[in-house]
């Protein structure tokens, strides 16, 4: 028995327990005959263990055509004659044997993933086309994550292991073409092991070639390849090698010739492996070379090589087979030979490796046992253990071929070219070809008649295409000639497997024909393990059959768990359940709980049978009968519901109650009719529970006996027949009808249920359910007609008449008119139903009446309809209310009084008639009320004289009669004929021809003052035709929006019209139109009627202010005019004038001025003159002015007109005695002029008086100019005295003391004399100050007197004023180091003289910058930023960004000590800059770790990644994309943070993958080669399937991320693509026209 039966077993021995209870199984000893089975399985095992099986499992079979070129003679024979008898495929299998790889001839790699014994395609890839593709090698790396194949050229394709090409090796000693002594002979690889966690390489790839180069490569996936070294072994020509890096040896075979004694045997050299130059050194090596004529094929030197040497799994042994044929088996690390098989005859030996190790602790001393395989040229393969090698050898060295295929007890026997490889211990792959076997001899053996004929055939064939040419054929190329054959290739898997591993793999594959055959042969095996297995598997695939149940089930001895599985299985033919019921009653052995369990498992499948539904029955054998009975009346299966029932009478006939409830509303009673209770006729209140027959199917008894034999089963045999559930109080039938109907009508709605439920109830004899029938009835009708859906019973019983008819009329007329019977019996019955002190007939009546007009708004067809059927309720008034109510018009409504008695309305009809025959649509109640009142006639006529529509005289003329008839007849009462006239009148003034055709208006109207209208002419009066036309000129005016609006021209039209008959009032309506004219003339915005309406002055001041409109006086003066304007001559003119003046336009306002002078007591013109003296713009003679303002005042404004008279006075004055003198015009004095009146004659210098032309100016600002120009008078009087000069300038500072200049002189030394009076001024008492020494004064003032030049103080910062006035050079460095200081105005200085002397200021703030910065200097940083920012260095410095970062970079940063110092370093970079990026990442770091160097973290490499290690995931995250910024540290700092993290330590924990994503720059290639190259394969797998978890539960992670992770888990777990299943020669190689290009790969 396995381990996973062994698990079931006790789980279901478990489970027993804990059903059975009290019953016959105690479960202590089930425990314990647990716990025996258990043992038996546990040494059962143990045995299989031991018991090894060699199996032989054919996994690929195909067949190709293969195309053989002429034999290259000069390829040594030993060489030639080994590679060229192997199968023209190349094989590699992965150390794991999970990858299997294969090359054919035409240079197709195939790859495929082998799952068990079964292989699946992978992919195809067509590789560069090889001219010798024997000598190529196929291998996969150590990891089985590379896969390696050579070229003859030499190179090495590297693939990944699912045939992806990744790049290329070549080797030394590589032309481009096939020399077989370059050619790779060749290739292991080990496991890189290496300690640094920079190398990313996978394995060490090691490749000997044929000349005797040895060359090693550290090789990887996307990291490739870097070369470690090639070294010469200087052997002649090698044959195989291995390395054996537990010992630092590496081990060559060399050619040798093997008719000579040598030493070492078989050629067999030995190298130490170094890692330092030299890397190989030479400890045993044979270096004897035959020469060019040992390679010819007719050579007589016998030579041969170890082509491939196999090491035992602990590495103790070395075994080769020579090509020879000579075995050779030796010990290491000593080499010596232990066993050696000389060949002479017979089978030979083609190629030996080991198998199986195995080693043996049980005894005292421990033994070991190596298995070995050796391959023969007759396709046998020997297998033995290696004591027994030598006797075996010998005993085939006498056999022949035909000996072995006798030999029975001989399986192993293959092709004669085969080819074996074993990557792993108990596993052996073997390559066949079979075919023609003569080709692949001649190839090997007969090189020189292959050759030859070759060459024959392509001597012949080229000749004859010549000839034909020369005859004239079309030319073709010349081949050469090559050798078909067709070989069929197999694929065989030859492992060893122990007995328990096979069995189980059984059991795996579901191979349980073989299982059987394991257990009949092998007693170790329960046979009921196979058979479980078995069972157990049908049930999960639901392939059971009856059969099964006997060839199977039965044959289980395990009886309990039978039971279990015949209660248990779960299949879909009833005749399966039957026949495991058949068994597991039939078992005498099993438990009372499974009996009880079957037999209800048994009544279940006789009712479920009835239907044929298998899924009830599979859903309802695990309930209780009563939970069955209720399950077929939730489904609504009425005959299996009275089948359970009757067959269970006795269980079911207390849950009555229960069972109906459980029925869906939604059947019809009809059908469960028989399951409801009877009342006899005589209405007792006992009554008939049930109108069913009791069925007895031998069930209920049998589990009755079991009750009375086993009284403890009692509990069980309830719980299958009712479970928890108690009986049922006395069913009180009409109750539950109550609560039925309501349940039904709330869920489904299907009120025919109801009432058909009532029905059944009432006769059944339930006689207290008549009147709910009623009630019920008029519901369902309702409900029928209404199809409503969110109508109850309690609504409905509760709503109002008003809601009932409301949801009436929201029928279609033609249901109202279908259920008008029903519907009026229904407003009845809802009418009666309700109280009310109205009589019901009232009632009734408002009630059909609501509806009639809700249902008759547009047609009466319902009206006429219920009048039909109903005369007594449908009365005149009703339809009347109906009628009016109507919103039809025209011919509808006309329709509609036809089919109702309406003849007390015929004027109404008389007049829908008229106004139809216009085409005037009016409703019935528009016309009836118009037959009342004035208003409602007016409006009908109104509506008739609208809708005409003439063109014509005549239909003008046609229009008018019918109006004035309508008016004189129907509505003679209401209105009078003159407002008919008028209405019509009214419209014919509305057309737009009435200007072409003023004939029109005399239709109605009477235009000639001298002819009254005859008293029958249908015309107006004259009066009243004048009052309608000026009526409508005033509404047209009123109209009008802007100049030229076309209605001003009819508003005029109709005012001349009205003219002769009302010449007064057409006069007055034409000069106002004349009046909006001339205003929107003007440029007036206003509307004609806000024109009409404003007051007439402040229009006309508002005109006169647009534009340039005080231009045109003529113009203001009419329009003025036309506005009855008082005195418009003077008003006109005075607003002009007062708008001349406002823009300042002189020529018009003396033009204007000289007539308003005239005018008196105008308040406008007042105001002009008041205007006048206010303004600069003054006449010639204000005299006039004065006196028109005087003229036109009021008494209130007399003295305010007084005041601004004299005030104007004054200020003319003032004008006229005040001259300007422009201080531009006066020149600066460059001289200290003595004041004449103070200054000694000894000191007096008359020259520098003042010119005739200053004197000039002089005298003229005594006498002219004003004396409010305080700088004018310094600068003058500078000229004179410059005492005075300077007496005014202490007094009067200048206003540009700011800017260090004085306005008033240019002498320099007067200039320094006055700033230093200033400094003292405070300082120093005046008396001694006066008396100092000019010199002295000023030298003391230099020193903190910052309004000085940069020049005068030069010579106190020690500077050499003549050389810096002379010298460019020294002049520039002294202004750059002066900038270097952190006093204000030595740094002002500096800026001073660089501008002046052409220096680059940027230099200076550079300069000072460093300063600041340099620690050195010990500036405060604080000081540091106010200086910065004060000087505006950030702001100058950015101007040249690139030089600025490079000075901070070269100069700056190399001096800073501090993190203060480095955070203020980064703050004056640009924001695009990594200084910058960066910096809020360095504060968080420094937060976070109080003790970390920021300046180290920005150079170091190894420090940043020790704190980045150091950090939490979720900081390391949130810093990481800054850190990769950081220029030639972050990135490697990332990486090699990402190495240490992807394990961590014991101090910190590996961090999660997304992390690591981050750090190799969020780039998935780069991940996932971290994981690859840190990991073994298997650690790689499952760190990659636990970070697709980690992924999927991480928030941010990106989903590429994700699926690259597990794309890459699944290519290395399992196969990625699965072909379609293949047949015939093409399922291995691709079709010809696919091999294109370089390198193509085809997934399936």
């Amino acid at each position: 028995m396995s381990p996973q039966f062994a698990v079931t077993v006790f789980t279901f021995h478990c489970n027993v327990v804990d059903l059975r209870g009290k019953l016959d199984l105690d479960p202590f000893n089930a425990m314990a005959h647990l716990r025996s089975k258990i043992h038996d399985t546990s040494q059962n095992d143990e045995t299989n263990k031991n018991i090894l099986l060699k199996e032989r499992y054919d996994l690929l079979k195909w067949s190709t055509n293969v195309e053989m070129r002429t034999p290259n003679l000069l390829i040594p024979v030993q060489i030639a004659n080994y590679v060229e008898s192997l199968p023209f495929c190349k094989l590699a299998v992965s150390p794991k044997c999970d990858c299997v790889a294969l090359m054919s001839y035409s240079r197709q790699l195939d790859i495929y993933h082998l799952n068990g014994e079964i292989l699946e395609h992978q992919s195809s890839v067509q590789v560069l086309e090889e001219l010798c593709p024997e000598y190529c090698l196929l291998q996969f790396s150590s990891s089985s994550t590379l896969l390696l194949s050579s070229r003859s050229t030499p190179h090495i394709d590297v693939f990944d292991n699912m045939g992806a090409y990744c790049y290329d090796i070549p080797l030394e000693a590589h032309e481009g073409i096939f020399d077989v002594n370059s050619a790779v002979c060749g290739m292991q690889t080990i496991p890189n092991n290496s300690s640094s966690s920079n190398d990313k390489f996978i394995d060490i790839l090691y490749v000997l070639q044929y000349n005797g180069i040895f060359s090693a490569f550290k090789i990887g996936r996307l990291s490739k390849y870097t070369k470690m070294y090639s070294v010469q072994l200087d052997i002649g020509k090698a044959g195989s090698f291995v390395v054996l890096p537990q010992f630092r040896l590496l081990v060559v075979s060399a050619h040798h010739n093997e008719s000579k004694t040598i030493d070492p045997p078989a050629g067999l050299c030995r190298f130490r492996m170094n890692d330092t130059d030299p890397y190989v050194d030479p400890i045993k090596i044979y270096t004897s070379d035959g020469g060019f004529f040992s390679r010819l094929p007719f050579s007589t030197a016998f030579w041969a090589y170890l082509p491939n040497l196999s090491l035992s799994f602990d590495s103790s042994l070395l075994v080769s087979v020579s090509t020879s044929g000579n075995l050779y088996l030796f010990d290491i690390p000593s080499f010596s030979s232990r066993f050696t098989f000389d060949f002479i005859s017979g089978p030979r030996p083609v190629e030996a490796c080991f198998v199986d190790f195995i080693e043996d602790k049980s005894s005292p001393s421990p033994t070991v046992t190596h298995e070995i395989a050796v391959i023969y040229d007759t396709g046998y393969l020997l297998r033995c253990k290696l004591e027994d090698l030598e006797e075996k050898m010998y005993s085939m060295k006498v056999k022949g071929k035909k000996d072995i295929d006798e030999d029975l007890d001989h399986r192993d026997i293959y092709s004669e070219h085969t080819v074996m490889v074993s990557p792993a211990q108990r596993e052996i792959f073997l390559l066949t070809a079979d075919g023609d076997n003569s080709l692949l001899h001649e190839a090997a053996h007969k090189r020189v008649q292959l050759a030859g004929q070759l060459w024959f055939y392509t001597v012949w064939n080229s000749f004859k295409k010549l000839v034909g040419m020369a005859m004239g054929e079309p030319a073709e190329q010349l081949q050469m000639a090559t050798h078909t054959a067709k070989f069929d290739f197999t694929l065989i898997h030859s492992p060893t497997r122990s007995l328990l591993e096979l069995f189980n793999r059984t059991l795996v594959e579901h191979d349980y024909t073989r299982a059987r055959e394991l257990a009949e042969t092998y007693p170790s095996i329960d046979i009921n393990v196979v058979l479980k297995a078995e069972w157990t598997d049908k049930c999960l695939k639901n392939k059971v059959t009856v059969e099964d149940v006997e060839e199977i089930l039965h044959r289980i001895e395990d009886s309990e768990w039978v039971a279990a599985q015949c209660a248990e299985t779960g299949s879909e033919d009833f005749e399966v359940h039957k026949a495991l019921l058949d068994l597991g009653l039939s078992l005498g052995e099993s438990s009372v709980m499974w009996q009880i369990r079957l037999l209800h498992h048994l009544r279940m499948l006789e009712v479920c049978r009835i239907n044929g539904d298998i899924d009830m029955y599979l859903m309802v054998r695990n309930r209780s009968c009563l939970d069955a009975g209720l399950t077929f009346a939730h489904n609504g299966d009425i005959d299996s519901l009275t089948q359970i029932i009757e067959s269970n009478w006795q269980v079911m006939k207390k849950h009555q109650k229960r069972i109906l409830s459980a029925i869906p509303t939604c059947t019809s009673p009809t059908k469960y009719e028989i399951l409801m209770p009877k009342r006899d006729e005589e209405g007792d209140e006992d009554y008939e529970q049930w109108e069913l027959e009791e069925q007895h199917d031998g069930i209920l008894e049998r589990m009755n006996q079991i009750a009375l034999i086993h009284p403890d089963a009692t509990v069980l045999i309830n719980n299958v027949n009712v479970g928890n559930v108690e009986d049922e109080e006395p069913f009180d039938f009409v109750g539950w009808v109550r609560e039925t109907l309501t349940k039904i009508d709330f869920e489904c709605g299907m009120t025919d249920n109801c009432v058909n439920l009532l029905r059944i109830a009432v006769e059944r004899g339930f006689s207290e359910l008549v009147s709910d029938l009623g009630t019920w009835e008029r519901y369902s009708e309702y409900i029928r007609i209404c199809a409503s859906i969110s109508e109850s019973i309690t609504s409905f019983q509760d709503s109002t008449i008003k809601s009932v008819i409301s949801r009436f009329a929201r029928l279609l007329g033609s249901e109202l008119i279908e259920n008008a019977q029903q519907i009026l019996d229904l407003i009845e019955w809802k009418v009666s139903s309700a109280e009310s002190d109205e009589s019901l007939e009232n009632r009734v009546r408002e009630a059909v009446t609501e509806l009639m007009k809700q249902a008759n708004e547009r047609t009466t067809k319902v009206l006429v309809a219920y009048r039909k059927e109903r005369p007594d309720i449908i009365d005149d008034q009703i339809i009347l209310e109906v009628l009016l109510n109507m919103t039809s018009t025209g011919a509808d409504l006309m329709k509609s009084l036809s089919s109702l008695p309406v003849d007390k309305y015929t004027n109404v009809t008389s007049s829908l008639g008229s106004l139809m025959s216009r085409g005037v649509k009016m409703t019935f109640k528009s016309i009836f009320e118009s037959m009342k009142e004035p208003d409602g006639a007016r409006r009908v006529l109104i509506k008739l004289s609208r809708s005409g529509n003439c063109k014509t005289i005549e239909e003008w003329q046609s229009l008018r009669d019918d109006v004035y008839d309508m008016a004189k007849g129907i509505y003679g009462d209401l209105v009078t004929t003159e407002d008919a006239l008028e209405l019509i009148a009214g419209e014919i003034l509305e057309d737009e021809r009435i200007g072409g055709h003023p004939e029109l208006m005399d239709l109605v109207l009477t235009l000639n003052p001298k002819q009254e209208p005859i008293q029958n002419e249908r015309k107006l009066s004259v009066a009243k035709s004048a009052d309608v036309l000026l009526t409508k000129s005033d509404e047209l005016m009123s109209e009008a929006t802007q100049k030229n609006d076309p209605l001003l021209g009819k508003s005029r039209f109709f005012a001349v019209a009205a003219r002769p008959i009302s010449p007064k009032k057409a006069k007055e309506k034409l000069d106002w139109l004349d009046a909006i004219d001339a205003a929107l003339e003007l440029g007036c915005t206003m509307m004609p009627i806000a024109i009409k309406l404003s007051a007439h002055d402040s229009l006309l001041r508002d005109v006169v202010k647009l534009g340039t409109n005080y231009k045109q006086g003529k113009k203001i003066l009419n329009f003025a005019k036309q506005l009855n304007i008082d005195t418009p001559i003077a008003t006109a003119l005075s607003y002009c004038a007062l708008a001349a003046l406002n823009a300042n336009d002189a020529v018009y306002l003396s033009k204007y001025i000289g007539e308003v002078m005239k005018a008196k007591n105008v308040p406008v013109v007042h105001q002009l003159c008041m205007k006048i003296m206010d303004s600069p713009h003054v006449p010639t003679d204000m005299e006039d002015v004065y006196a028109c303002a005087m003229l036109n005042s009021s008494d209130e404004n007399l003295l305010a007109t007084v005041d601004a008279i004299s005030a104007s006075e004054k200020r003319l004055n003032e004008t006229i005695r005040t001259r300007e003198m422009i201080i531009e015009d006066l020149p600066v004095s460059e001289n200290v002029v003595g004041d004449p009146m103070y200054t000694p004659m000894r000191l007096y210098n008359p020259r520098k008086e003042a010119s005739g032309n200053m004197k000039q100016k002089l005298q003229f600002f005594e006498k002219y100019a004003k004396r409010d120009n305080i700088e004018l008078i310094k600068r003058l009087y500078a000229h004179e005295s410059s005492t005075v000069a300077l007496a005014l300038d202490l007094l009067h500072p200048s206003q540009h003391k700011s800017e260090n200049e004085l306005s008033w002189t240019n002498n320099d030394k007067l200039k320094r004399y006055e700033r230093s009076l200033r400094f003292f001024e405070e300082r120093v008492p005046l008396s001694i100050l006066v008396k100092a020494p000019v010199s002295n004064l000023i030298k003391e003032a230099n020193k903190d007197d910052k309004s000085i030049t940069a020049m005068d103080r030069i010579e106190d910062y020690g500077c050499d004023r003549k050389r810096f006035i002379g010298d460019a050079e020294y002049r520039a460095e002294t202004i750059i180091g002066l900038a270097g200081t952190d006093n204000e105005q030595v740094f002002a200085d500096a800026l001073e003289l660089a501008q002046k002397y052409g220096v680059d200021e940027w230099q200076l703030h550079m300069a000072s910058l460093e300063y600041l910065l340099d620690p050195m200097y010990s500036v405060p940083l604080n000081e540091v930023k106010q200086l910065m920012k004060s000087r505006g260095h950030l702001s100058k410095l950015r101007t040249r960004l690139e030089d600025f970062h490079q000075r901070l970079r070269s100069m700056v940063l190399p001096s800073l000590e501090t993190n203060e110092q480095f955070i203020a370093y980064t703050s004056l970079f640009a924001e695009t800059e990594p200084e910058k990026k960066i910096a809020p990442t360095i504060k968080k770091i420094l937060e976070k770790k109080k003790n970390v160097e920021a300046i180290k973290m920005w150079n170091e490499v190894k420090y940043l990644s020790t704190v980045l290690s150091e950090l939490p995931d979720v900081a390391l995250r949130s810093i990481t994309a800054s850190i990769l910024q950081i220029p030639n540290v972050g990135v490697p700092a990332c990486e090699k943070a990402a190495e240490f993290l992807l394990d961590g330590n014991e101090n910190r924990p590996p961090s999660s993958p997304y992390t690591l994503f981050l750090l190799m720059r969020s780039n998935v290639e780069e991940f996932l080669d971290l994981v690859a190259n840190k990991k073994s394969r298997d650690d790689e797998i499952a760190y990659l399937d636990h970070a697709v978890v980690l992924l999927e539960n991480t928030p941010n992670a990106p989903s590429h991320l994700t699926e690259a992770v597990r794309s890459r888990a699944e290519k290395m777990r399992r196969s990625t693509v699965t072909p379609e299943p293949s047949n015939g020669s093409t399922s291995f190689f691709s079709r010809p026209e696919d091999n294109t290009g370089m390198m193509k790969r085809r997934k399936n």
